[in-house]
């Protein structure tokens, strides 16, 4: 049902477009499209072109119930019950785009890498406990997947949405994702550059191994 609605849409939009288009997605991801064509028998996804820094055209597909909008034309159809409404859903998607451009947890990311490295030289390598060492950065990493931006803190930024429980919502579920990205980058980068660290060490014999019965 929700596709047969979104290719009414597209024919509406025209089978091919070529002037510059905005397609927002449901996740908070714009994209400057040059170029987009009906694409599938069923109706499931799009041909869009992407231009590139150097004038070139990148094709992406994308599928249709991914898709926010494509210009001023809405794309969204709640077609079920407990769906966000359009409006509703627009306030979500407001909230994930604004975090995905201006939410920045890097420190998520040097906490992962001062875990994974500490992990891997200090109870990998020096304890001699090579599976407490690997253990440890995945417990980490997985505990760091339920974080998110807190409210007070989104409020803070954006006062005028205090009393928009969508726009929280959507701006903590991108901040989330983004948050456990950096984790999962930081963690096992940590664990790379402990070990390439443990092994010089070791090569050198400037690392003293604690040997447990």
């Amino acid at each position: 049902m929700k596709n047969i609605i979104s290719i009414i849409l597209l024919v509406l939009l025209c089978t091919t477009a070529f002037s510059q288009t905005k397609l927002s997605l449901l996740d908070g991801t714009q994209y400057n499209v040059k170029q987009y064509t009906f694409f599938n028998d069923n109706g499931s996804s799009i041909e869009v072109k992407l231009e590139k820094k150097n004038d070139k055209l990148k094709t992406k597909f994308v599928d249709i119930n991914d898709i926010w909008s494509i210009g001023d034309t809405i794309m969204y159809v709640p077609t079920q019950e407990g769906e966000f409404s359009v409006d509703e859903m627009s306030n979500v998607v407001l909230g994930k785009q604004i975090a995905k451009n201006e939410f920045k947890p890097w420190w998520a990311c040097a906490a992962g890498f001062a875990v994974g490295a500490g992990s891997v030289l200090y109870i990998g390598a020096y304890e001699n406990r090579p599976i407490l060492s690997l253990a440890v950065p995945i417990v980490y990493a997985t505990g760091f997947s339920f974080v998110r931006p807190t409210k007070k803190g989104i409020i803070k930024r954006h006062p005028e949405y205090q009393d928009n429980e969508y726009f929280v919502y959507g701006y903590q579920n991108k901040g989330k994702r983004k948050i456990m990205l950096n984790t999962i980058i930081g963690t096992l980068g940590g664990m790379v550059v402990g070990s390439v660290t443990s092994l010089a060490l070791k090569n050198t014999g400037n690392i003293t191994y604690i040997v447990r019965p």
